[in-house]
């Protein structure tokens, strides 16, 4: 997020808001039909005294809106600015992770990256897929695997008629150029990758020549997400690509240079590392101590205006701050998960509020012992 200061186009208004209305309830993502539901569906603030029937609040409280944070939208804008800045780059943008612990909001921003660039897309032509949104193959060995991934997305690999066809798939067909030709052909700029810490650098390593092909041949940029996904990513890359070898050579040729010119060899102790080529977003908890108490409050602020309870007090979580930040650690994950299962305990109870007492009550398996 910009300093309070600086004022926000109305072009990065309207992304951030674009984003809070993405829907959070459970769907597969990973097919085309669904991944277009999601990118064109929106869920919109409800209106107490209008609110169709109690069943439809249970179903949006127990989900909501997503709630401002200050980590997430400046990651958010920044990958907007690349993906636009980039879009007629042949080659496409390099590589991007997405990293941090478990429960912080990796895959949601993934996803809210990608549909935010096929929302801008459509707005302009139709008739494209600019963006596809696999998951870490369960067998991660061998490039077929992830493109088998790439292409149940697509619907390129059509369902086995019976149980016998089924246990006839003992090994997976190579689809790479089926999958290559409508990748090309629908102008895909987007490869979304999330799980990647259910893979090792060795697994990852024989598909991210595949990947470089897509980016290079046909614009198509990659973005992994998950836990460790720059630790895994960058040593996949320094194997693959044999930087290492590439890194000694580079030494040798400037020690040699150095000796031509008659000056002394470089002190290794001062030699600059080598640097990563990834471009990482790292999303950690959300802050409260001393330094920094506004941000937990503005989330909470966000909870406590997207809930629809009719009897909901005023200053229901922020109050609790210091509480809240207990009990779930800054993870946002969680702090969802607590605060969406009071709303809905409320709901049932019939006192449409949410206190601390309640709060005391439920469950969400992250430092419940606080």
């Amino acid at each position: 997020m910009k300093a309070a200061t600086t004022q926000r186009t109305p072009r990065e208004e309207q992304i951030l808001a674009h984003a809070e209305a993405a829907p959070l309830r459970l769907r597969n993502l990973f097919t085309l039909d669904d991944w277009n539901w999601y990118v064109r569906e929106k869920v919109e603030q409800p209106n107490l005294d209008t609110f169709a029937t109690n069943n439809a609040r249970l179903i949006y409280n127990s989900h909501l809106r997503l709630v401002a944070h200050p980590e997430f939208d400046r990651a958010l804008l920044r990958a907007s600015l690349t993906f636009r800045g980039n879009e007629h780059r042949t080659e496409g943008p390099l590589d991007t992770v997405i990293d941090g612990p478990a429960g912080t909001g990796k895959t949601f921003l993934l996803r809210a990256i990608g549909r935010e660039y096929q929302a801008w897309v459509e707005g302009k032509e139709a008739g494209r897929i600019p963006v596809v949104h696999i998951t870490v193959p369960h067998d991660t060995d061998g490039k077929v695997n992830w493109v088998w991934e790439i292409a149940c997305f697509l619907g390129l690999n059509p369902p086995p008629k019976d149980d016998r066809a089924l246990l006839d798939l003992k090994r997976l067909p190579d689809l790479t150029h089926p999958v290559t030709h409508v990748l090309a052909r629908a102008r895909t700029r987007m490869l979304l990758i999330d799980d990647i810490q259910r893979t090792t650098p060795d697994q990852l390593g024989p598909a991210l020549h595949y990947f470089d092909y897509l980016r290079s041949r046909h614009g198509v940029a990659t973005i992994f997400c998950g836990t460790g996904a720059a630790d895994i990513v960058q040593a996949a890359r320094v194997r693959v690509d044999n930087h290492r070898d590439a890194d000694t050579n580079l030494r040798e040729r400037v020690k040699t240079q150095r000796a031509k010119a008659g000056l002394p060899e470089p002190d290794p102790s001062k030699q600059e590392p080598v640097r990563s080529e990834l471009s990482v977003t790292w999303l950690d908890p959300i802050h409260c101590h001393e330094a920094d108490q506004k941000t937990s409050l503005k989330v909470l602020k966000g909870f406590e205006d997207n809930l629809c309870l009719h009897n909901l007090s005023e200053h229901a979580l922020t109050q609790h701050a210091a509480y809240l930040h207990k009990r779930t650690g800054g993870y946002l994950k969680h702090l969802s998960h607590l605060i969406c299962q009071a709303a809905v305990d409320a709901m049932r109870e019939g006192d449409e509020n949410i206190t601390l007492e309640r709060l005391t009550t439920i469950r969400v398996g992250h430092n419940d012992d606080a």
